[in-house]
C-alpha cells in the first residue's frame, strides 16, 4: 500500500501542472482550486435555471420542454469537463520513458503501477463530474420536479441525476482511452508518438466545437443519449426517450470494455517498446526557406530554435493548444449566435448574415489572435533545455536589443501570423474583397501591437530560462485579462464595423492603430537593459536569522540583517536606477580573521 500511496501521488502530479499553477506545488491546493473554479460554474448555472422554473406561469407540459434542452445543456457541460481532463492526462495514462528507467529497476510490481495511474485518472474524473455538478445536481431534481410530485420521487430524480452524470463521464473518457489503446496497439512506436499528438489536439478541439457549436437538443449526439438514459433511470414513460437510452447503454457497453483492455494491453506492451525503440527522431530540414525570410543569422537561430522546441515538446504543445482552445471556445459562442439565429448580442447587431461582413465573425479573429500571443508569451518563459542557455551564453556575440528583437519575430511568425493566415483565407473566401482587405490589414496592425505589449520587459531567450514555480498565476492573469480584452474587442469592433462602411473612417482608424502599434514597438524596445536573463532569480529577501555563537548572546554580535547572494545577482539584471540606491542598511562582511571569537 505504501508504493500505491507513493505512486498514486506521483501520478497525479503529472496530471496536473502544479509548477504552473501552484506556487508552493501542493496537490491538495491545486485541486481545491480546480474544484472551487467548476464549483462556480454549477453555482452560475444553478442561479440562472432555478428561478426561471420557479417564476414560470406556463404549464409543466410546456415548460418540460425547456427543461429537457436544459438538461442536455447540463449534461453537455459535464462530458465537455470530462473530456477536458481526460486530454489533459493523455499524455500521462501510459508509461513514459521515464517510468521504464526508474521504476523497470525498482522492485514494483507492474500492477501497482497500472491501478496507480487509473486511480489517479478515476480521481480527475470523480472530482471533475462531482464538482460541475456540485450545485446543479442537488437543486436542479428538485426544480423541475413535477407539481404534486412526492419526496421518493425527487429522492429518485436526484439518484438518477448523479449516475447519468457519472455514466457521461465515464463514457467520454473510456472512448478517449480506447482510442489511445488502439492507437497504441496497432501503430509502431515512434509512429504512435506522432500521431499522438495529433489525436490528443484533435480531440481537445472537437471536444470544444461540439460542445459551443451543437444545436438544441440533437438526438444523433451523445448528450441527447444519456438524456434518454436519465428519463429511463428516473421512470418516465415517453417513448421518445426509449430509443435513446438504449443508444446510451450501448454506447456505454462498448467504450468502457475496449478502453479497459486496449489500455491494460498498451500499458504492458510500452513498457517493452519505450526500451527496444528509440523515440522521435529529428527530422532533416532544409535551411533555404529560413535563410530567405531571416538574412540574419540571430533571427534565424532564434525563430528555428523556437520552433523546433515547440513542435518537439509535448507539454509545451499542450498548453499552447489549451490557450488557443480558450479561444476558439470563446469564438465559436460568438459563431453558433450567428449560424442559429439568436444572437446573444442583438441590440447591437441584428440579422447578422455570414456571407457578408458581420461583428460576430469580426470578433472572433481578434479573440484567437489574443489568445495564440498570450499562448507563446507564457510558453517562452517555461523551460525545457536549460543547457542551451550556456549556449546562448557562450556566443553571445550580439547585443541584447538584436536577441530580443529576433525573440518578437519568433512570436509574429510563429503564433500570430498562423492566425492572420487563417482569417485571411476565410475572409476571403467568404466576403467581399474590400472589407476582407480592410479588416485584414487592422488584424495584421493589432497583431504587431499585441506582440509588443506582450514582450514588454521580457528578456529572455524563449524555453532556455529557469523558472519559479507559480509565477504565470494563470488562474488568476488569464481570467481577468481574458474578460477584459474581451469588453475592449467588442466595443472596437463596433466602431470597426462601422468605419468598414466608410472608407476615411476606415483610413483615420487604421491610422490611429498604426500610431498606437508604434508607441508600443519604441517603448518595448527602448526598455533598459544591459544583458539577457538567464536565471529566474528570487525578489530580494531580508530576513532576521537572529545568528549567535556558542558562547552565548553577550559575547558574539547578531547578524540582524542579512542580505541573499541571490539579491545581489538579482540587482545586475535590475533597472539602473533601481542599483544607484539599494534600499537597506549597508552589508558588513567579516573574513575568518575578523571575526570576534567568545
Amino acid at each position: 500500500m505504501a508504493q500505491f500511496r507513493i505512486l498514486y501521488r506521483d501520478f497525479l502530479t503529472r496530471i496536473l501542472d502544479l509548477e504552473l499553477l501552484s506556487s508552493r506545488g501542493e496537490i491538495e491546493r491545486l485541486l481545491v482550486q480546480f474544484g472551487a473554479m467548476l464549483a462556480a460554474f454549477s453555482f452560475t448555472f444553478t442561479v440562472y435555471f432555478v428561478p426561471r422554473y420557479a417564476l414560470a406561469t406556463m404549464p409543466y407540459a410546456a415548460l418540460s420542454k425547456v427543461i429537457n434542452a436544459d438538461r442536455d445543456l447540463l449534461i453537455s457541460t459535464t462530458m465537455a469537463v470530462a473530456g477536458m481532463f481526460t486530454v489533459l492526462a493523455w499524455n500521462t495514462v501510459l508509461p513514459d520513458r521515464r517510468d521504464c528507467l526508474i521504476l523497470g529497476l525498482l522492485p514494483v510490481r507492474q500492477r501497482t503501477i497500472f491501478f496507480a495511474k487509473l486511480a489517479a485518472l478515476a480521481t480527475i474524473l470523480g472530482l471533475s463530474v462531482v464538482a460541475i455538478n456540485s450545485f446543479t445536481g442537488l437543486a436542479y431534481p428538485f426544480a423541475s420536479a413535477a407539481p404534486g410530485a412526492g419526496m421518493l420521487a425527487i429522492i429518485r430524480s436526484l439518484a438518477a441525476w448523479w449516475l447519468t452524470m457519472i455514466a457521461a463521464g465515464t463514457f467520454v473518457c473510456g472512448s478517449l482511452l480506447a482510442i489511445q489503446g488502439l492507437a497504441a496497439q496497432l501503430l509502431p512506436y515512434r509512429l504512435f508518438l506522432r500521431l499522438s499528438s495529433v489525436l490528443q489536439l484533435g480531440a481537445f478541439f472537437v471536444i470544444l466545437g461540439e460542445y459551443f457549436l451543437k444545436p438544441p437538443f440533437p438526438r444523433a449526439l451523445p448528450s441527447a443519449w444519456f438524456l434518454g438514459l436519465y428519463q429511463q433511470l428516473n421512470g418516465s414513460a415517453d417513448p421518445f426517450f426509449a430509443p435513446l437510452a438504449a443508444r446510451a447503454w450501448t454506447a456505454l457497453m462498448i467504450a468502457v470494455p475496449t478502453a479497459a483492455v486496449t489500455f491494460a494491453l498498451a500499458f504492458r506492451r510500452n513498457n517493452r517498446r519505450i526500451i527496444e525503440q528509440p523515440e522521435i527522431a529529428p527530422a532533416r530540414r532544409s535551411w533555404s526557406s529560413a535563410k530567405r525570410l531571416f538574412p540574419k543569422p540571430i533571427d534565424r537561430a532564434i525563430v528555428l530554435f523556437t520552433a523546433r522546441t515547440i513542435a518537439r515538446s509535448r507539454h509545451h504543445r499542450l498548453l499552447l493548444a489549451a490557450y488557443c482552445g480558450i479561444g476558439l471556445a470563446v469564438a465559436l459562442a460568438y459563431a453558433r449566435d450567428l449560424l442559429y439565429g439568436s444572437s446573444t448580442f442583438e441590440r447591437f447587431w441584428r440579422n447578422p448574415q455570414w456571407n457578408r461582413p458581420n461583428p460576430q465573425l469580426l470578433v472572433g479573429s481578434f479573440i484567437l489572435l489574443f489568445f495564440a500571443v498570450m499562448a507563446a508569451r507564457s510558453i517562452f518563459s517555461l523551460p525545457i533545455a536549460l543547457p542551451a542557455n550556456w549556449t546562448f551564453r557562450l556566443t553571445a556575440v550580439h547585443s541584447p536589443a538584436s536577441y530580443c528583437a529576433a525573440i518578437r519575430k519568433s512570436l509574429v511568425t510563429l503564433c500570430a501570423l498562423p492566425v492572420w493566415l487563417v482569417f485571411a483565407a476565410l475572409y476571403l473566401a467568404i466576403w467581399p474583397v474590400r472589407p476582407s482587405l480592410q479588416h485584414l490589414a487592422i488584424l495584421a496592425v493589432t497583431a504587431v501591437l499585441m506582440a509588443d505589449f506582450a514582450l514588454y520587459r521580457f528578456r529572455k531567450i524563449p524555453f532556455a530560462c529557469s523558472y519559479l514555480p507559480g509565477k504565470a498565476n494563470l488562474h488568476v492573469r488569464l481570467g481577468i485579462g481574458a474578460i477584459a480584452f474581451i469588453f475592449l474587442t467588442e466595443q472596437g469592433v463596433n466602431l470597426e464595423y462601422f468605419t468598414l462602411q466608410h472608407p476615411i473612417g476606415f483610413l483615420i482608424l487604421l491610422s490611429v492603430l498604426a500610431v498606437v502599434a508604434r508607441w508600443a514597438y519604441r517603448r518595448t524596445a527602448s526598455y533598459p537593459v544591459s544583458q539577457l536573463q538567464f536565471e529566474e532569480w528570487p525578489p530580494r529577501d531580508i530576513e532576521s536569522l537572529d545568528l549567535h555563537s556558542d558562547g552565548g548572546a553577550d559575547t558574539a554580535p547578531s547578524a540582524s540583517v542579512v542580505y541573499t547572494d541571490a539579491y545581489e545577482r538579482y540587482a545586475d539584471y535590475a533597472e539602473p536606477r533601481r542599483r544607484t540606491s539599494p534600499p537597506g542598511p549597508p552589508i558588513h562582511r567579516h573574513s575568518g580573521k575578523d571575526r570576534p571569537h567568545p
